[in-house]
């Protein structure tokens, strides 16, 4: 049974809805779904989504509406929504673009889609969440329901008692940032034949980019590769992308080499062979 997604309790309508996706996904894997528009203007589904981003928090984005000022019109604002999704009018906003430091002096681009854009991809990862955890690797543990960094750990020191000791510490780096478009869009495309949704995982991706210097000065630029971090769909699209990358290590080096990954940050071992066990930097092409 498809786990729940971490952090999201579902209400039962919504869970069952869940369930039957996956079961339909993993008895069917080559089957595409046509009809999840429709599934994502329900009510349950909006408000739930609602929910996780007012428990989430986050700051506001470029229209400046709050989640404050959200909740205190919640039946309204869910009304207009649910009409807009209804009406085929919704349009992503472009996306606030902020730096945060990272430890090692350099920055980290972090992406902040309006209040209204993280609700509308909450609601449709509900949706997808249990279509592709259907298809995703056991050894892929990051920001999937019910698994932790501590799995994936546990997984690499199993590994090494069975041999696997020629191991790489690599990191996928600018990851997110680099994402090509048109072959995520084909990977959404193998589950997915619903030309609405695929429509709308296409305007997300190509949200412009607004970002703000020291003077308050704005600036908006155009998104050609990536799926920004802190999309709440962002990771799930991630993952995906790199699905076909953890079946191929895993299951066609004939036993000689596994692979364990957790969002951008993968650890490949091998039995024999002149793999590092110092750390290295990969670059997505």
């Amino acid at each position: 049974m498809v786990p729940s997604q971490s952090g999201i309790g579902t209400p039962d309508k919504v869970r069952e809805l869940q369930i039957a996706l996956y079961r339909k996904a993993k008895a069917s894997p080559s089957y595409r779904f046509w009809s999840l528009y429709g599934e994502l203007s329900r009510r349950g589904v909006l408000e739930r989504a609602l929910d996780a981003q007012l428990r989430n928090g986050g700051t506001i984005g470029v229209d400046g509406e709050s989640l404050a000022a959200v909740k205190a019109v919640r039946v309204e604002w869910l009304d207009r929504l649910q009409q807009e999704l209804k009406t085929k009018t919704y349009r992503p906003s472009p996306v606030r673009r902020v730096m945060i430091p990272k430890s090692n002096g350099s920055q980290r681009p972090l992406g902040i889609p309006t209040v209204k854009d993280r609700v509308v991809q909450t609601a449709l990862s509900l949706l997808l969440m249990p279509i592709w955890e259907a298809d995703f690797h056991p050894l892929s543990f990051g920001f999937r329901p019910q698994r932790r960094a501590h799995q994936a750990i546990d997984e690499i020191h199993r590994a090494a008692q069975q041999g696997y000791v020629e191991i790489i510490d690599a990191d996928l780096s600018r990851y997110f940032d680099t994402i090509p478009h048109r072959e995520l869009l084909k990977q959404v495309a193998r589950r997915v034949s619903d030309g609405s949704v695929l429509r709308l995982i296409k305007s997300w991706l190509r949200a412009p980019i607004m970002e703000e210097d020291r003077d308050g000065k704005r600036r908006v630029l155009p998104n050609l590769r990536g799926t920004p971090q802190g999309g709440v769909i962002s990771p799930l699209l991630a993952n995906l992308y790199l699905n076909p990358l953890d079946y191929g290590v895993n299951q066609k080096c004939a036993g000689q080499a596994r692979m364990v990954r957790y969002a951008d940050d993968c650890v490949p071992r091998a039995r024999d062979g002149p793999m590092s066990s110092s750390g290295a930097q990969l670059h997505n092409r």
